[in-house]
């Protein structure tokens, strides 16, 4: 029996993906400005995402435009689409992705940079924005990493939105629609982008770190409560509905990039959840989404709007303040598990980096997780933090061993390098190497698994280095991903754009300021630096205070 044509085979496939959605919004499939939203990661991911599916709605609704969706294909359908020069398509309609007005894409993470040239060149894109001499499509990209430092991929975009959409994407829209429907040229196009705010076009802007200061943009109560409208068996969570009660964090974490580009804090307005809530349908279960759920003033309301309607409420986040056992709530989308993420075993380097929680109070909610509503236990760590002492690594493992001694379910550790990001308080500490990242990391492994019940996954120091470099990466970055796109492997890439990779392994003066220091994130690099103090002066302390301890104890 002959198998079909790759080229079938593929296709079929990615009609069936379409039809499997249920879409509880009508978008226009037809408009005189065409849109491509595209996902640097594959579809079951990126469509699990409430963030894209926002995204996806705010460009698929405005007048007049059409919106169609692309990801990242499977690895399969990738080496295939490469040996034969296939380009990427839409999930809509297998058009390619260079057949459109403007094209979008959303890096959620440093990995993604790598995957939207590989998109381009796939698809006849011509990467560097200077050599697209047409003027269609415009190609832009917005998300977390590139609000935090566009310029890795600066060479390539035309245009970068720097914060959230809502605020932006709107007049970004109908400025490319007059301006395009007037004949303009592409170089007025982008000057008149560049006007607008939160947009940096790094051909108007031009030299990285001497531009004019560009603001981040964010939304306000009003344009929050994003909801998830689109659902599919093929999704990680195909049963759940996601509802956004919160956006920022209300925290200070020192080493978190989301919770510092994310600010300020804000809330979604009850009497708006409330009503969102009421008009869901068919639906059973509700993930209510945010940094920090339960700091939201009226969250029992809100679960009991959702009780009325008979919903099953799960909370998604990881913050401290939300580990605390409700019968109403678990903290995982895919199955009832509690989610810890105390970073470090001790307290006072966890208070150190902007942590509050004690580890009695993780114990103490641990013990109330010893019934049959939960499946299991998630741990997070960090390793190679800044401050971080033998003793503090040595502490995870004491971490463990007594979270193993207060419940038999079992227990999933994560441990993941620390990585030093940009509008942080640590964007100035140096990463710890990985040879001694993998040293720990290994020496960790085998003594956590020898406790009962106890699962490992580390992640990869070599992977994180190279993250690292291009998180914090100049302009330079642009050459180095140009490189790594001709099959050679990093160290190359990087020698050839003439970047030392070591360079991240060394603590940087926090008067230093960086090239994507042009960006305003609404604060500036004056209170990082004050924090990146306070938490030196901190930890000078806890040493003082660990020696003193030390000595009374050899005294005894």
């Amino acid at each position: 029996m002959s198998r079909k044509p790759a080229a079938e085979y593929y296709d079929e496939r990615r009609r069936r993906l379409f039809d499997s959605e249920t879409c509880n919004h009508t978008f226009s499939r037809q408009g005189i400005f065409e849109i491509i939203l595209v996902s640097p990661k594959e579809y079951k991911t990126s469509m699990s995402s409430l963030r894209f599916q926002s995204v996806y709605k705010q460009l698929a609704s405005w007048p007049e435009t059409c919106c169609e969706r692309a990801f990242y294909p499977e690895k399969d359908e990738f080496h295939w689409r490469g040996r034969y020069a296939y380009p990427i398509v839409t999930l809509e309609t297998g058009k390619s992705i260079k057949k459109c007005d403007l094209l979008v894409f959303t890096p959620s993470n440093e990995d993604d940079y790598l995957r939207i040239l590989e998109m381009m060149k796939l698809s006849d894109i011509k990467l560097r924005a200077e050599e697209r001499t047409s003027k269609w499509p415009l190609v832009i990209a917005e998300g977390t990493p590139v609000t935090a430092n566009p310029l890795p991929l600066s060479i390539f975009m035309d245009a970068f939105v720097i914060g959230e959409t809502e605020p932006s994407i709107g007049p970004v829209l109908d400025t490319i629609k007059s301006l395009g429907a007037q004949g303009a040229s592409k170089n007025k196009l982008l000057r008149r982008l560049a006007t607008l705010p939160g947009m940096y076009i790094p051909s108007v802007h031009e030299i990285p770190g001497k531009v004019s200061s560009i603001m981040r943009q964010w939304a306000g109560s009003d344009g929050m409560g994003m909801i998830s409208f689109i659902h599919s068996p093929n999704f990680i969570s195909n049963d759940i509905t996601m509802l956004e009660i919160s956006r920022g964090c209300p925290f200070n974490c020192k080493f978190c990039q989301p919770g510092y580009v994310s600010l300020p804090y804000r809330e979604s307005k009850l009497e708006e959840l409330e009503n969102i809530i009421e008009n869901l349908k068919d639906i059973e279960k509700l993930a209510i989404v945010g940094s920090s759920p339960k700091s939201y003033p009226d969250l029992r309301k809100v679960i009991k709007a959702a009780k009325k309607r008979s919903l099953e409420v799960l909370l998604c986040s990881k913050k401290y303040e939300d580990q605390i056992y409700s019968r109403d709530m678990f903290d995982d989308l895919n199955e009832n598990s509690l989610v810890l993420s105390p970073e470090t075993g001790t307290d006072s380097l966890r208070k150190v980096i902007g942590k509050k929680l004690k580890n009695i109070e993780l114990f103490k909610s641990v013990e109330k997780h010893s019934d049959e509503s939960v499946k299991n236990i998630r741990i997070y760590f960090m390793i190679g933090l800044p401050f971080e002492t033998e003793m503090d690594r040595a502490s995870i493992i004491d971490f463990v061993k007594e979270i193993r001694s207060r419940t038999s379910l079992p227990v999933q550790i994560s441990i993941n390098p620390f990585i030093p990001k940009p509008w942080t308080a640590f964007q100035w500490t140096a990463m710890a190497a990985p040879t001694n990242l993998r040293e720990w990391i290994e020496w960790l492994e085998t003594e956590l698994l020898k406790i009962v019940r106890v699962t490992v996954r580390c992640g990869d120091p070599r992977e994180a280095h190279i993250r690292a470099l291009l998180a914090r990466g100049d302009h330079r970055t642009s050459k180095v991903l140009e490189e790594k796109l001709s099959d050679v492997g990093w160290n190359t890439a990087f020698k050839k754009a003439g970047v030392n990779i070591r360079w991240i392994l060394e603590d940087i003066d926090p008067e230093t300021s960086f090239e994507w220091s042009f960006l305003n994130m609404g604060f500036g690099h004056t209170r990082l630096a004050r924090e990146y103090h306070a938490s030196f002066s901190l930890n000078q302390n806890r040493l003082k205070d660990l020696e003193k301890e030390s000595e009374k104890d050899n005294s005894k």
